[in-house]
């Protein structure tokens, strides 16, 4: 929690000032994630001064000066330039995985007084500050202009090559030998020592596509801290492990001393890069994730590159299940009436081809009918193309699966599934489009199975006792245009004494099992599912009548999944008795919460989109304090 502090301190100041050149042209081309912060957008909605007197900013505060023992009254004390733009990326190599911050600064003199109780450990390079801190494998740098802090650790498998350890001095160990390592002994790893001189001759991040390396450096790991004397009776049966861990934490210190020697030349190949070098702005997917308005964007390459990066090395064959995602992007916009975020992600030809298809479809206009909005607590729609999806799966599976040892063994398994199923037919069954409502929170009395002890006998009685629960009373609607089979599945459960059919309504009564009694009605092509005995009957007799408002039309009519969700109807709902039995404070916090929203349009030119939108409720100044105000209250609750 701590480090989590520090860091939204950091990533939160560096982004409230602009200095004279934006520092993305740092980021390197192969950057695998991007998170940008514009802190100039949020300090225009919530200015300095009253964030310092916020709680999240007392508390940021108050961390920071307890972590460097220092007393910090305003973010503008820590030197950060609070009106530019500030960057996360990652980056990954065969060697390593790297973490890094780049905070823009407005007086490197305070970044200085930051680090003073390290200036030992601190080296002057052509004007930058470089800090390196082996134990939290960090490496912190800083000049006049910019802070750079990064984070890394060595790839698991890049060791376990036998050349690549060879080239760094490294002791092979087999992989069983390498597991039986106990990490209850990494404590007693002391802090390697740094050899500056050798930063020149070690290869950066171990990326072997620029200079000329030396085959081999030799990387001294410093003693291991002797214990201070102990009863050896006593302690005998503990002393055989840490013996046994002696190489591995020789080997391991030797690691974290490559990988922080890694670390500092990548830091000052950061500050050495000139805006004309190869960098993530020529990147045409970071590009389309830019926008100025927004708050934060973020960008990833790819969804295949992310599986990949955490399968095994063994298991990389088997890769490939996300071949065709994209890259994928979001943006935070913070606003005076709502907080919305958007997100994308890219498709390849072949699955735009095939998720075109599968949106192709549109909600059932006829369960507009059967919606009240003004009473609604929310809803969940979706609608997608059955008999497309049924003939686009075999295609979509070999994508997935085709392209490894098993590839031929897959397609036959494409050709199988594409003979055994009658696209058609299913599509007839179920069409694709659904919608659910939650319109009520009521109180029931539901039977469930406890024991009675015999205190005499000393055996467990079974008994069936009853109990008060607020359950949701919902309506679920689905299209079928044939609709033999649920008919069949109904008049089983009759068989079977399961269900009662009364006046064309199926009733299946509440149990131990089940707490809700439901009732199935079907209709006009649609099959309803819900709790209220009384709106089935009125829609089974045409009495039903609904009041659909504007913009749940748009939402529900526009898009293929559509959510909403309205806390303050949910608190208004609410028994008495389970605002006593929750909290008082819960239940304003859901009165004084905006309406949510989420939707997604489909395919829009090659990319699968996504919006959530949060209201700001009346009363609320912008999106920003609103965001931070339910913290607080959330906080509060606690």
């Amino acid at each position: 929690m701590k480090r989590l502090l520090q860091l939204v301190t950091l990533v939160t100041c560096a982004s409230y000032t602009a200095t004279a050149q934006d520092l993305a042209y740092k980021i390197p081309e192969k950057a695998f994630s991007v998170l940008s912060v514009k802190s100039d957008q949020l300090f225009k909605l919530y200015p300095a001064a009253e964030f310092n007197n916020s709680t999240l900013g007392k508390k940021l505060l108050s961390q920071l000066s307890k972590t460097t023992e220092k007393d910090y009254k305003s973010i503008e004390d820590l030197g950060m330039n609070l009106s530019s733009n500030a960057y996360y990326y990652y980056l990954t190599t065969d060697s390593l995985k790297i973490h890094s911050l780049l905070i823009p600064l407005s007086d490197s003199r305070k970044v200085d007084a930051l680090f003073a109780k390290h200036a030992d450990s601190i080296q002057k390079v052509n004007g930058v500050n470089i800090l390196p801190r082996p134990n939290e494998k960090t490496v912190i740098a800083w000049n006049e202009q910019f802070l750079y802090l990064t984070y890394g650790s060595v790839a698991t498998y890049f060791f376990t090559d036998s050349a690549n350890a060879a080239r760094y001095s490294i002791p092979v160990m087999s992989s069983d030998d390498y597991y039986q390592y106990n990490d209850e002994h990494t404590d007693a790893v002391t802090e390697p020592a740094i050899d500056s001189v050798a930063i020149e001759n070690i290869p950066q991040e171990g990326v072997q596509d620029t200079g000329v390396y030396p085959d081999s450096v030799v990387v001294e790991a410093p003693p291991v801290a002797s214990d201070p004397p102990v009863d050896d009776a006593a302690t005998a049966a503990d002393e055989t492990p840490v013996e046994d861990a002696q190489p591995y934490l020789e080997r391991k210190r030797m690691i974290d001393s490559v990988a922080t020697i890694w670390l500092t030349s990548s830091a000052q190949q950061i500050f050495e890069k000139r805006s004309s070098a190869p960098s993530i702005l020529s990147n045409r997917g970071y590009q389309r994730s830019a926008d100025n308005n927004a708050v934060a964007t973020f960008w990833m390459a790819g969804l295949q590159d992310l599986y990949a990066s955490f399968l095994p090395y063994k298991l990389l064959r088997y890769g490939n299940i996300m071949r065709g995602y994209g890259d994928v992007n979001a943006r935070l916009y913070m606003g005076k009436e709502n907080i919305r975020l958007t997100g994308e992600m890219g498709l390849d030809a072949e699955k735009s081809a095939s998720y075109e298809k599968i949106c192709d479809h549109k909600i059932n206009k006829n369960f507009l009918k059967y919606i009240k909005s003004d009473s609604l607590i929310g809803f969940m729609s979706y609608s997608f193309n059955t008999e497309a999806y049924m003939n686009e799966m075999p295609k979509l599976l070999l994508q997935s699966y085709g392209s490894n040892s098993y590839s031929e063994e897959m397609a036959m398994a494409a050709d199988l599934v594409s003979v055994m199923l009658d696209e058609k037919a299913i599509a007839q069954v179920i069409k694709g489009d659904a919608l659910f409502l939650l319109t009520n929170l009521s109180e029931k009395q539901v039977t469930y199975q406890s024991y009675n002890y015999n205190e005499e006998t000393f055996e467990y009685k079974d008994t069936v006792m009853t109990k008060t629960e607020t359950l949701p009373d919902f309506l679920f609607m689905l299209s079928s245009d044939d609709t033999h089979l649920f008919e069949r599945l109904l008049n089983y459960g009759i068989k079977k004494q399961r269900i009662t059919l009364n006046n064309g309504i199926y009733s299946i009564e509440q149990s131990k099992k089940n707490p809700f009694s439901l009732h199935v009605l079907i209709k006009d092509g649609i099959v309803f599912l819900g709790t209220s005995l009384q709106d089935l009957t009125q829609i089974h007799d045409g009495s039903f009548k609904g009041s659909l408002d504007k913009q749940h039309k748009e939402l529900l009519t526009k898009n293929n999944i559509a959510l909403f969700f309205s806390p303050k109807s949910l608190s208004a709902k609410m028994p008495a008795r389970e605002l006593e039995k929750t909290n008082e404070k819960i239940s304003k916090l859901l009165a004084g919460s905006g309406n949510v929203y989420l939707t997604s349009s489909g395919l829009k030119d090659g990319y699968i989109s996504g919006d959530i939108t949060i209201d700001v409720p009346k009363g609320e100044e912008n999106a920003l304090k609103y965001f931070l105000n339910l913290i607080e209250e959330m906080d509060r609750i606690k």
